[in-house]
């Protein structure tokens, strides 16, 4: 339903104009500190020959560090690549730009607020005996997120919504109950009609009391609001932040690491997660891509809390305060069938990284079938073993893209990697309907994630995510069901098609797929 009328235009295009004009800035600084490094080292070559070789040799150290640490292959012969090429200029980029240890500050502070509220996840034992006794088959990928820290949970309630206009409307209903709080989280907050109708209700929940937070990404968001935002959401008692802004670590390359997380949790004993944010399109209010098709849940009970302390640890690093953690735990009364374990991951932890494990994890163990996806494919060389590998064991390994793609150059890579995975017997499939942002993976009628997680690099290794992993719950033979019609209206990517695709196309999707880390 349309509550709110539209921006007004010359309001939005305002917006935008600020909002790019950002983006040029930081993108010329960015330019500027290339041009400054590349006359850096001509200096040094001409004038302290020396210091240049010292450089050279230091850079091939550095070269060995990265083969011998235990890092993505992709991301390694990446920064390989650009040292040996560049020697000295690329091993001085890799400092400023490749490097996502714990000696950078954010890092530390993430670390540290992540550490503070893993204490107060604890997994109940009488629960973990219980899921271990019921699903023996998936002891080991639930055994492995508890060991990351994320507890096995029960007595929870799980909605589906196959589409974000119906996750958005009975959110908007939950959020108008709330008595408590509301915390939201998101990667794109854009002004429009869901917005306006969700700040509206804010406004009136302050009014009555509730404690009402904000999380949202700064790049993902900087053309979508005015950069007044967070001072006129906090005029309005609102408690509102935006996540690493893009302008603060423009020397180490931290536009990369972005808050891609979708939150939205009310009075605790509710949660919302899934792909959508908060923006007209993925409610169908808008059709420039054609139809959106997105997807999302909603938990109730024990559940929720794992979801709740993943919003505070990413809230505290940002603002700089610690939550008092104990204020927002709910008295848990829900029942419900099968397991659930909310789990995150982020740049932080690299290069331990749940996403990505969870994922080859649950494609290594299927039995039947396991059916993806993604709004994006670009994946690194062990990931597309495991899907092939799957495939030729005799397992129905299918994956749906967008046949309409947003970024043209992902959108290249994304095809790029289609030819050695219907080589193997991968189903691929492209959503032809408008553009699929739904991030799903589910084998075997039995287990699956629904979250934040693109099946990207990005995802896996730039980003901070959460998901929740089910495991023998009710919800996943509809999720099954709203699959199988997804893949009823998509078009069927044959391997000789692919071959026969233009030579421009494989010519640029080569070139691009060598850059596929920065994607």
């Amino acid at each position: 339903m349309d509550h709110m009328s539209k921006p007004k235009p010359a309001a939005t295009r305002h917006k935008r104009t600020r909002g790019t004009l950002r983006v040029a800035i930081v993108f010329l600084a960015l330019c500027g500190q290339l041009l400054l490094l590349a006359f850096f080292v001509s200096l040094l070559r001409q004038n302290a020959v020396y210091l240049y070789f010292s450089l050279e040799i230091v850079g091939a150290a550095v070269m060995a560090f990265i083969v011998t640490k235990n890092r993505n292959s992709s991301y390694t012969i990446f920064w390989l690549m650009i040292m040996m090429i560049l020697p000295v200029f690329g091993y001085l980029l890799f400092l400023l730009w490749g490097t996502t240890g714990l000696t950078h500050r954010k890092s530390k502070t993430i670390l540290e607020n992540i550490d503070r509220g893993r204490a107060f996840l604890e997994q109940d034992p009488v629960v973990y005996a219980d899921f271990l006794n019921s699903h023996a088959a998936r002891q080991r990928l639930g055994t492995y997120l508890l060991d990351r820290g994320f507890p096995v949970c029960n007595n929870t309630q799980c909605t589906y919504y196959p589409l974000g206009e119906l996750q958005f409307d009975k959110m908007i209903e939950d959020m108008e109950m709330a008595e408590k709080f509301i915390f939201l989280e998101y990667f794109i907050i854009a002004e429009g009609r869901l917005w306006d109708r969700i700040h509206a209700l804010l406004r009136q929940k302050v009014q009555q009391g509730v404690e009402v937070r904000i999380l949202f990404d700064d790049l993902g968001s900087i053309i979508k609001v005015s950069d007044s935002l967070v001072t006129e959401l906090v005029s309005e008692g609102i408690q509102a932040i935006r996540f690493n802004p893009v302008h603060a670590h423009i020397f180490r390359l931290l536009i990369n690491y972005r808050n891609h997380q979708k939150i939205a949790i009310i009075d605790g004993h509710i949660g919302y997660t899934g792909g959508t944010n908060i923006a007209d399109e993925y409610v169908n209010y808008t059709n420039e891509m054609g139809h959106w098709k997105d997807t999302a849940i909603r938990l109730t009970g024990a559940a929720v809390w794992s979801l709740t302390v993943t919003f505070l640890q990413m809230w505290d690093s940002e603002s700089n305060r610690q939550s008092v953690y104990q204020h927002y735990m709910p008295v848990i009364d829900a029942r419900g069938a099968g397991f659930f374990q909310p789990f995150a991951d982020g740049p932080v932890n690299n290069p331990d990284n749940p996403a990505a494990e969870v994922y080859s994890q649950i494609i290594a163990g299927a039995q039947q079938y396991v059916y993806i996806t993604t709004p994006y494919l670009v994946i690194d060389n062990a990931m597309k073993d495991t899907l092939c590998m799957a495939a030729r064991g005799g397992i129905d390994v299918r994956i749906v893209t967008p046949k309409t793609w947003d970024h043209w150059y992902v959108h290249m890579v994304t095809q790029s990697n289609y030819g050695e995975l219907l080589a193997a017997g991968v189903r691929i499939y492209e959503y032809t309907p408008g553009f699929l942002h739904a991030k799903i993976i589910l084998s075997d009628d039995d287990n699956g994630v629904i979250g934040s997680i693109n099946m990207d690099y990005r995802s896996f290794f730039l980003h901070f995510e959460n998901g929740v992993w089910i495991c023998g719950a009710p919800v996943l033979q509809e999720i099954k069901t709203d699959l199988l019609a997804l893949f009823a209206v998509s078009e069927e990517i044959g391997l000789e098609k692919w071959i026969r695709r233009p030579q421009y196309k494989k010519i640029a999707q080569d070139i691009l797929r060598l850059f596929a880390p920065l994607f």
